[in-house]
């Protein structure tokens, strides 16, 4: 080998392990598996949005039984169609309006957050056939769940938890042991 040849070849693996490089971090860059929560219909939902839905809904409204993460989940997945349905109804609540019911809350409240909120007073404008629709249509999404929420039952059009397999729940209390006989 030349040694035009041999620094070709070293440029060459060079080049090879810098982009390698370059992918490996353009995937950290972006909202990489461990920080999505739902991919629907392309549409990526991070944990974040999650956890902000969680809190500052149980913060501002400090409901009885607080919402859960797959609860939230469950919102931010539904939202966009429910506002998309409401508009097309004519019964869309307004942005402004949902983001009014956060001014007793004392930190600032994420779009997305908004988002659920305003879909869920809509949802209570929609009448019997447009939920059907919309229950219809969230069975018919191409979604992926992260496990640690569960998976989405159409059925309900919730993302319900699930039991893993290898788990076994525990075996019912027994009666406690008779007394030794005397």
């Amino acid at each position: 080998m030349t040694k035009g040849t041999e620094v070709k070849a070293v440029k060459a693996r060079t080049t090879a392990l810098a982009l390698a490089g370059a992918l490996a971090l353009s995937a950290c860059s972006g909202t990489t598996s461990a920080e999505t929560a739902a991919v629907v219909d392309g549409r990526v939902i991070t944990e974040q949005q999650v956890r902000d839905a969680t809190e500052q809904i149980n913060g501002a409204f400090q409901p009885e039984q607080p919402i859960t993460a797959g609860q939230a989940l469950t919102l931010l997945i539904r939202a966009p169609y429910i506002n998309e349905a409401a508009v097309k109804a004519g019964k869309a609540q307004s942005e402004s309006a949902a983001r009014a019911a956060f001014n007793e809350y004392d930190e600032p409240v994420s779009d997305s957050t908004v988002e659920v909120l305003q879909a869920e007073a809509s949802l209570q404008q929609i009448d019997d056939a447009g939920r059907q629709a919309l229950t219809q249509e969230f069975a018919a999404l191409d979604m992926t769940i992260n496990p640690r929420y569960g998976r989405f039952d159409p059925e309900q059009a919730a993302v319900v938890l699930e039991r893993p397999n290898w788990l076994v729940p525990a075996p019912a209390e027994s009666a406690p042991p008779a007394a030794p006989a005397q």
